[in-house]
């Protein structure tokens, strides 16, 4: 039986507020784990033999989900004077792009008037994954294999001293990704998540929905990639994780976006330090980042070509370099940055 503390861990969607262990992962892990909390919804309370088929499913999270008041203290709460809001033009269509941080900037209060009338007049709204997919609870089953001697004595301690006894018990089983994003979360105010409010206002709206890629596809690279050694790797530096985090969430309400490429670029050291090769470095940020980047530019052309839409996607995939706006500048798609 899954304890009261794992239950809670689940549905109270802890997992899916999110970063990662350098800050152009932090931000790429934002948007992925978005994908981990409905599914983390199904896993079902009787977990004693790992790796079994669920004997019952949990009802996924809703996209008008909102938040307690507590969830919210904290959040960042005043408008954004410069939301990460960009016009692409070509042919005589427009289509509007803003990046979005998953956790710690509460959508309802903070994004400006621009931003919702921005999507209000869009045909169609588009994002990454439905975060409602039935499908990715199949990712997220208990398996056969112990977390816990995975991680050898000295990390499953620092797992519960960070987590809590109950909290590491319950996850035990479980794929390393999910205690990955719970500690994550260390350093953000916990909120509705912003993709969430963005669909649910679509869908109130009766838009059409449009997603970018299956939730199933998020999970399986975050199953890849958030493993043993990215588990270990941020027991080690929480403390660190934690300021991290919030300079990404203060560049991000600033509207920064150099700081906010800034502040990842710099981090490719600190995973450097902690046993990743450059390579791996690489491969990371290409599976995690610039393949899907590339893979939802045909979709992405297709829905400007038919009249525009409101894409909403995590903010590192709007920046820098081999970034949609880039791709689609190079295929010459006019684009410019808006302010409210």
């Amino acid at each position: 039986m899954m304890s009261r503390g794992g239950r809670r861990f689940c549905e109270r969607g802890y997992v899916s507020r999110a970063t990662h262990v350098n800050m152009k992962r932090v931000v790429v892990f934002v948007t992925l784990v978005a994908a981990v909390a409905p599914a983390c919804k199904k896993v079902p309370e009787r977990t004693a033999a790992p790796g079994a088929t669920p004997a019952a499913v949990a009802p996924s999270a809703r996209a008008n989900d909102t938040a307690p008041a507590e969830a919210t203290r904290g959040a960042a709460s005043e408008p954004l004077a410069r939301p990460l809001l960009w016009a692409v033009e070509k042919a005589g269509n427009t289509t509007y792009f803003f990046g979005t941080m998953h956790a710690g900037v509460d959508a309802e209060r903070s994004l400006p008037p621009l931003v919702w009338a921005k999507l209000h007049d869009a045909k169609t709204f588009a994002m990454e994954a439905d975060l409602d997919d039935a499908k990715a609870a199949s990712l997220l089953r208990p398996t056969g294999r112990s977390l816990r001697d995975a991680l050898g004595d000295d990390y499953w301690k620092k797992l519960e001293a960070a987590m809590g006894p109950g909290m590491a018990r319950a996850i035990e089983h479980l794929p390393p990704l999910v205690p990955a994003a719970q500690l994550s979360l260390r350093g953000l105010p916990p909120t509705v998540a912003m993709d969430k409010a963005l669909s649910a206002r679509a869908a109130g709206e009766r838009k059409p929905i449009v997603y970018l890629e299956a939730a199933t596809r998020q999970l399986e690279i975050l199953g890849k990639w958030m493993d043993v050694k990215a588990l270990r790797l941020m027991l080690d530096e929480l403390p660190e994780g934690e300021r991290r985090a919030r300079a990404m969430l203060d560049a991000y309400v600033e509207g920064d976006e150099r700081a906010i490429v800034a502040i990842s670029d710099r981090e490719r050291e600190s995973a450097l330090r902690h046993g990743y090769t450059a390579a791996e470095y690489e491969q990371e940020m290409t599976e995690m980042l610039y393949d899907r980047n590339a893979s939802w530019i045909d979709a992405l052309e297709k829905l400007h070509a038919e009249g525009g839409a409101f894409v909403a996607v995590g903010a590192m995939h709007l920046l820098g370099p081999r970034s949609v706006l880039e791709l689609l500048a190079r295929k010459g798609y006019q684009v410019r940055r808006l302010a409210p």
